[in-house]
């Protein structure tokens, strides 16, 4: 995909011009609504779906607001929430669905417009967010001060208030899939499963700062960011983000060094030219789980977005909630 093509990123040609010039993102226009909290014993025929108290589960639609706590800022999100096939008082299923973009993407992009309708079609709960710098963007305020960090502990906050009580299915693309990864490692009790689809944990070290040229690492921690070209595309690499990745790399430690039982699948390009498809095999071996696979697709590229691309995506997620092991977290046996 060219630049060009973005919805999110405009790059300027210029590095030296003002940073408020071009570190630039487009919101395309979004507008966010609050969801109303309301308490599970109300209902009216105008409003079916029950709601627990000190949360949003039920509440649903595009471009919703979930008010996080301070010094924290909002969390821009979308939800639909499926009702159980086998139940009869309106109880939400507990197949649900957690889709994490790529890097500058948003919930509003092909392979997260794909799942949401494969979810809708199969009765499964869908929830996606935006993360914190992208979509609503003030690139000098928000965009230089996000971090993998930061995205995976809005997807926890975002979890325990849309899903509580339930495990979901993360289906990571890019950076998705390493937020993902991390994620099942610190809160295994919110994670069902993984999708990783291009995922690519540890690219900020591996596959961004080790291939910059001196010029490019010195400006990056001396001005905070640079626009670099990574395979096709022209990202915003910011020292944020090359300093907070450093402390989430997780393939370092070799096979089985990765604290994660759930089921996984990776599904990646063989000619992908940002993240090579050695890539998935070496988080496999990382992840402690025996029911970990790997699918590469000759002659796809890193985005996957293509109709037989997606469509993998889908099985890739029926497979994991059929193989996922499900227990009752508020069980004494459970521990």
């Amino acid at each position: 995909m060219k630049c060009s093509q973005l919805p999110l990123l405009l790059v300027l040609s210029i590095l030296g011009a003002p940073l408020i010039s071009s570190l630039a993102f487009n919101n395309g226009h979004r507008t966010f609504r609050m969801p109303l909290l309301m308490a599970s014993s109300s209902s009216s025929s105008n409003s079916p779906i029950r709601i627990r108290k000190s949360s949003v589960e039920g509440i649903d639609g595009y471009e919703l607001v979930l008010p996080n706590a301070a010094p924290r800022s909002n969390i821009y999100y979308d939800a639909f929430y499926a009702t159980a096939s086998d139940k009869m008082d309106g109880e939400f299923t507990k197949d649900v669905i957690v889709y994490l973009p790529g890097l500058t993407r948003t919930t509003t992009s092909a392979k997260a417009t794909s799942l949401a309708s494969f979810c809708d079609k199969n009765g499964f709960t869908f929830i996606s967010a935006d993360y914190y710098g992208v979509a609503r963007a003030d690139p000098t305020k928000e965009f230089l001060k996000a971090s993998i960090s930061r995205w995976v502990e809005d997807y926890i906050y975002l979890l325990e208030r849309t899903n509580p009580g339930k495990r979901a299915v993360l289906v990571g693309s890019g950076v998705g899939g390493w937020i993902s990864t991390i994620l099942a490692m610190k809160r295994p009790d919110l994670v069902r499963g993984i999708v990783g689809i291009s995922a690519d944990p540890d690219f900020t070290e591996d596959l961004i700062w080790n291939s910059l040229s001196k010029a490019d690492q010195d400006g990056i921690m001396s001005e905070g960011f640079r626009n670099i070209k990574w395979g096709d595309t022209v990202y915003p690499i910011t020292k944020t983000l090359i300093e907070d990745g450093r402390k989430n790399l997780i393939l370092r430690n070799g096979s089985k060094s990765i604290d994660i039982d759930c089921p996984v699948r990776l599904i990646h390009a063989m000619y992908d030219i940002e993240v090579p498809y050695s890539t998935p095999f070496r988080l496999a071996d990382a992840i402690k789980g025996r029911d970990v696979s790997v699918t590469i697709i000759k002659g796809a590229d890193h985005m996957l977005a293509r109709e037989e691309d997606t469509k993998k995506m889908h099985h890739a997620v029926k497979e994991v909630l059929e193989n996922a092991w499900e227990y009752d977290l508020t069980s004494p046996a459970s521990g």
